[in-house]
């Protein structure tokens, strides 16, 4: 079984206008409302490529009713660890003058010991040997820093096989605890190494080092140059096609869900990287939260460039 999980699910919508002009009354128009947070992302995309998954997550409130029976109504199983507060709402605007987004997102309510301490028992009695975990993205208010190093620590102590894709502290900590798969971006890589990689060659290198500190598959993302994939001593470095983009969000976890994809069906680096970087680039093409279809994924593997090292 694949569990994703989200810390801090939200209500995203999607806004269009000709103009954000800041200090100014706007008038737009809502063209879309999706339950979001990456763990929630990456099993929409899980959907689209025929796998199932069940979201685990932190859910409170009216808008925590309303993303469980919105997730449950996309054939989505969710197993909700219920918390007090009320889920966020992030707002993403486009303006169609200049096709630049703008996104502001909420903190989310305050998550408790109590509630970790829950979820750390569903992982518990829930965990078979070989199921998949995906940890991934911000935390709200009330967690420790190493919330996800503890995680991590409870799945591999239940046979599971944990995925990270997290930021900041989360991500110091996380990494250090050695989740089986890391997916994260060149600044992300900078704040858990410390210190800067800037070229290409010192990307190969950090994805290197994360897997001499036992992490079995490391991946950085490159934004529009593509990612660097490491496993097994194994570098290969995949550049997607040049396409109309659209938006960045979700563009990582369509990524990750294509990784889990891949590594449940054993395929070798070359084609687990290039179908990785497919899905990211298809997401991007895609506006707000939309997942890319498998078709379009499928139409744009072959112009992904493949370099191994």
């Amino acid at each position: 079984m694949i569990f994703t999980f989200t810390a801090n699910p939200s209500l995203d919508k999607l806004y269009i206008l000709n103009r954000l002009s800041i200090g100014q009354y706007n008038r737009g128009r809502v063209v879309q409302y999706d339950p979001g947070g990456k763990g929630i992302n990456v099993s929409r995309c899980l959907t689209e490529l025929g796998d199932e998954s069940v979201v685990v997550g932190f859910f409170g409130g009216s808008t925590g009713d309303y993303l469980i029976q919105e997730l449950e109504s996309r054939n989505l199983k969710v197993a909700p660890i219920h918390i007090q507060g009320e889920n966020r709402s992030n707002i993403t605007i486009i303006e169609s003058s200049s096709d630049q987004m703008t996104k502001l997102n909420e903190l989310g309510p305050i998550a408790t010991y109590n509630e970790m301490n829950f979820l750390l028992r569903f992982i518990e009695d829930n965990t078979s040997e070989g199921d998949i975990w995906v940890l991934s993205g911000s935390l709200p208010p009330g967690l420790p820093n190493g919330f996800y190093a503890i995680l991590i620590k409870k799945i591999l102590a239940c046979g599971g096989i944990p995925f990270l894709d997290a930021s900041q502290m989360w991500l110091i900590y996380g990494y250090q605890a050695k989740p089986y798969g890391l997916r994260i971006n060149r600044t992300e890589a900078e704040t858990a190494l410390g210190y800067r990689i800037p070229t290409d060659e010192d990307v190969i290198k950090a994805a290197q080092k994360f897997q001499a500190k036992d992490i079995g598959l490391s991946v950085i993302s490159l934004d529009e140059k593509g990612a660097v994939f490491c496993r097994d001593d194994k570098i290969v470095m995949a550049s997607p096609p040049h396409v109309s983009a659209k938006t960045v969000v979700g563009a990582g976890d369509a990524m990750m869900a294509m990784i889990i994809h891949g590594y449940r069906k054993d395929w070798p680096l070359e084609k687990l990287a290039r179908w990785s970087v497919a899905a990211g680039t298809a997401s991007v093409m895609k506006e707000g939260t939309s997942v890319a279809e498998f078709d379009l994924i499928k139409a744009l593997v072959e112009r992904v460039q493949i370099e191994s090292r």
